[in-house]
């Protein structure tokens, strides 16, 4: 996870929202897990679809789907929920990086009320709800002009973007490193260019290397030459062959490879595992 929520902050925070907005705000991770939401208890026309194991399914694969979106795009969308009901989100950005997103949920749209609503108790219907069951908690639900909903998300946008400035959401670097470096050490026989690197964590140039300096104190290509001369001499360590070694890691010049390792190192790779394997190298790196 690359986030940490400061979650009574965040309740009350949420809880404020609400207050003013009268729209219930739901806060995750960047692992999409529920960090907090507002009121906690959902309203009786979600709960009923949520209450089968079809309609939770239903109901998460929607959100995955919006954070997807959101992450793409890294700005607010509005959309229709699997059950019919208007919704939003938005990323909660810090440095670049998304480590969450805010849902405002439950929305009925006041322009084509009625066909919203009848879409809404047949979707529900499949979920096993009776229609006239639907209906009766659909009317619970509050009606939002184009308007109101606009307004209230930029106001979601705003609030993503206070719980990164208050502190309310922290970027953890120590995650980040370990999931750039499990990357990394997956695709070491792989070309790993910054740009590459970048689409995997769907961030930006300048990101991506300011972060791997917080982290490493490095750049982003030295980092993965470091890794990838390092996973070079576990196998040499081990006895396998320079050629397997090199390509192994990227190196599909064998001239290259050995420059770089003995740049690396201070010896040749073919040195480097006679010394290793006889006990007598000694690491003057």
């Amino acid at each position: 996870m690359l986030s940490y929520f400061d979650k009574p902050n965040l309740d009350r925070l949420l809880k404020d929202f609400h207050t003013v907005v009268g729209i219930r705000i739901s806060v995750f991770d960047d692992k999409f897990n529920l960090v907090a939401e507002y009121p906690e208890t959902p309203p009786e026309f979600c709960a009923g679809i949520r209450a089968t194991q079809k309609g939770l399914n239903a109901c998460r694969d929607c959100d995955r789907a919006a954070f997807s979106r959101a992450k793409n795009l890294q700005k607010p969308h509005v959309y229709t929920c699997h059950a019919g009901l208007t919704e939003a989100i938005t990323p909660i950005i810090i440095s670049g990086w998304v480590i969450g997103y805010a849902i405002l949920a439950h929305m009925m749209p006041a322009n084509g009320y009625v066909a919203a609503a009848e879409n809404a108790c047949g979707l529900a219907e499949n979920f096993g709800i009776e229609k006239d069951t639907a209906r009766a908690a659909l009317d619970k639900l509050g009606v939002y002009t184009p308007e109101r909903i606009n307004a209230a998300v930029s106001i979601l946008d705003a609030i993503a973007g206070y719980v990164s400035l208050r502190n309310f959401a922290k970027w953890k670097n120590n995650s980040f490193a370990d999931s750039l470096t499990d990357y990394i050490d997956k695709n070491l026989d792989k070309p790993l260019s910054s740009d590459l690197i970048c689409k995997q964590f769907n961030c930006s140039r300048s990101s991506l290397y300011r972060a791997v300096s917080e982290c490493f104190g490095i750049g982003i290509m030295q980092y993965v030459a470091d890794r990838r001369i390092a996973n070079a001499k576990k196998m040499l360590e081990r006895g396998e062959e320079v050629t397997a070694a090199a390509a192994a890691n990227g190196f599909d010049d064998y001239s290259y490879f050995c420059k770089v390792f003995k740049k690396k190192t201070g010896v040749a790779p073919h040195k480097y595992k006679k010394s290793f394997l006889n006990g007598s190298y000694i690491d003057n790196k």
